[in-house]
């Protein structure tokens, strides 16, 4: 603007050097002015990233499972989304629980009986690391490691060959050694083991009651392992080595918060079974900050700016009447008590997982019975399983300081899997997929009588909590008054027989209740949010499992 007025005085050429020399005084401001600019733009996307940038970055996860049929549906999902071009998730590791559903090896999971389950596998293969291993070969991951949670902490055990109901040697029993795998708790705290026959098994078999029954745990050795075996052949897919042996999985939770909270570099686990490595590994950080990479003195609490940690477990039981009598009597061990949101419960002298342990239809009751009687103990009629084998660490974990989100079955039950496996089925060439096969086959394969696929009718009951991470499905909402305690039952000599109705109920373990006895930041989901025009959640959790397993690499 200035130029143009200049120009339209008679030019001289003190005037022309005039402008010149404003002009390029002008022009060099503004390349100055537009470097600076670029300049405090670049610094500024360096140290001030944009919240959509932020959001973006893939968010870091272990899991930690016990090693039941659908827990491996959660690790597949897992590995799937942290292949992705534009990955979600990022899962750095996968720990495995001692307890639960797991079988380590030497351990009371594998005494001669076993072998019939084993068939050609080997005692490596059938355990819960090996079965991890085959699972993740079949997603190709190889960026996450596998650390064992067993024989952490193990003890040698006489087991009475005879026992009463009380689980008491019988005066004369024979015993037998074997070796367990400790909750939490320690040796203390571990019920005695006996020898025992399951009422769908005519073997007798030692069943340790920090475990989950015997025929909860050989379902991974007759259905999981050889599936993912058969599938691994049918895609001529090598077995990736990924077991990680010199680092228990304590340690690697440990290191892992630790180095998360060295780096600022935010941290997600996700425990789908009992919680007895994480409590391990928060009692390693107290005792030893340093030795993990942590601050000398740090509190648990103190990392809670970069670990959170999310549970598939426990029940929210609002319909209280239901565990009363009419005479307001607690339902305790009753024979048959009425059905609560929980999942364990004691029923004609056994303690019964769910609608899964009742008898398939047309099946006579009383005729699979065998007479022979757990030890009553440590759970009452509603408890859900993941927090009733290792109450101890549960509490732990809900008293760390550490934030928690807990996915109990109140949310699970809407995550159906019914009618997943013939989907597969009829999507042959889109599902023609390692990790579909895997799931197809899986779905079928526990069969115990024609058409009936038990399954199929069951729940993504961890699948749900993991994917529940990065994706809206689940409504949190703030419970920071909780309690889980431990406690044994049915015996007028133990704490039940002298605490009055009502305090018993409160302290019901595997249930949460609003105790305000937990200081601890506390979330739990008691419902979901399924997609627009799914009424019931079922089909929204389905087509996310389905487009994961369905589009991996063949």
């Amino acid at each position: 603007m200035l130029a143009i007025i200049l120009f339209k005085q008679p030019l001289t050429v003190k005037v022309i050097t005039s402008i010149i020399e404003i002009e390029k005084a002008m022009f060099l401001s503004e390349i100055k002015n537009l470097f600076s600019s670029l300049f405090i733009t670049a610094i500024a996307s360096v140290f001030f990233l944009p919240t959509a940038s932020l959001a973006a970055k893939p968010i870091r996860v272990i899991l930690d499972q016990d090693g039941a049929f659908e827990d491996y549906y959660a690790l597949l999902v897992l590995s799937l989304a942290s292949s992705q071009d534009s990955p979600p998730i990022n899962l750095i590791g996968v720990t495995t629980a001692p307890v639960g559903e797991s079988y380590c090896k030497d351990s009371n999971g594998y005494p001669d009986l076993k072998k019939a389950f084993l068939g050609n596998f080997s005692l490596e293969e059938g355990t819960i690391d090996g079965i991890t291993q085959k699972v993740l070969s079949l997603a190709k991951y190889n960026k996450a490691k596998i650390y064992s949670g067993c024989d952490e902490q193990t003890a040698v055990i006489d087991v009475p060959e005879q026992a009463d109901n009380f689980g008491n040697p019988i005066p004369g029993s024979r015993r037998t050694p074997i070796k367990v795998q400790l909750p939490f708790g320690g040796k203390p705290t571990l019920e005695p083991c006996l020898f025992h026959k399951e009422f769908v098994f005519s073997e007798r078999d030692i069943v340790c009651w920090n475990e989950l029954n015997k025929t909860f745990r050989d379902e991974s050795l007759k259905y999981v392992l050889p599936v993912a075996q058969k599938v691994l052949n049918d895609f001529k897919l090598l077995e990736l080595d990924l077991i990680e042996t010199k680092k228990k999985a304590s340690e690697f939770l440990a290191d892992s918060m630790c180095e998360a909270y060295r780096n600022h570099k935010p941290l997600t686990i996700i425990a789908v079974g009992p919680v007895t490595n994480l409590a391990r590994a928060y009692v390693k950080i107290e005792r030893n900050p340093k030795k993990y990479g942590c601050p000398d003195k740090i509190k648990l609490g103190d990392l809670s700016s970069v670990v959170s940690t999310r549970f598939m477990g426990g029940a929210w039981d609002e319909n209280k009447s239901d565990n009363f009598d009419k005479n307001r009597n607690y339902r305790l061990n009753e024979a048959f008590p009425v059905w609560t949101v929980g999942n364990v419960y004691f029923q004609d002298g056994e303690h019964v997982f769910g609608q899964h342990h009742l008898p398939f239809p047309g099946t006579n009751f009383s005729d699979i019975q065998t007479g022979e009687h757990k030890k009553v103990f440590n759970s009452l009629n509603n408890a859900e399983v993941n927090f009733w084998l290792d109450a101890l660490a549960m509490n732990k974990v809900l008293n760390s300081g550490i934030p928690v989100s807990i996915v109990p079955l109140n949310a699970t039950d809407f995550a159906r899997l019914q009618g997943f496996g013939e989907r597969i089925k009829n999507n042959p060439s889109s599902c023609a997929t390692a990790p579909a096969q895997f799931i197809q086959k899986l779905q079928f394969a526990n069969n115990p009588a024609p058409g009936v696929f038990v399954f199929d009718t069951l729940f993504f009951w961890d699948t749900l909590a993991a994917t529940s991470v990065w994706n809206n499905f689940v409504n949190f909402e703030d419970f920071n008054d909780l309690e889980i305690t431990t406690l044994k039952n049915g015996d007028p000599n133990t704490l039940t027989g002298q605490l009055p109705a009502k305090e018993l109920f409160r302290r019901d373990i595997g249930n949460l209740f609003r105790l305000r006895r937990v200081n601890n930041p506390v979330k739990m989901g008691l419902s979901v949010n399924p997609a627009q025009g799914d009424p019931n959640f079922k089909t929204t959790i389905q087509n996310l499992v389905f487009d994961l397993v369905c589009t991996s690499s063949k």
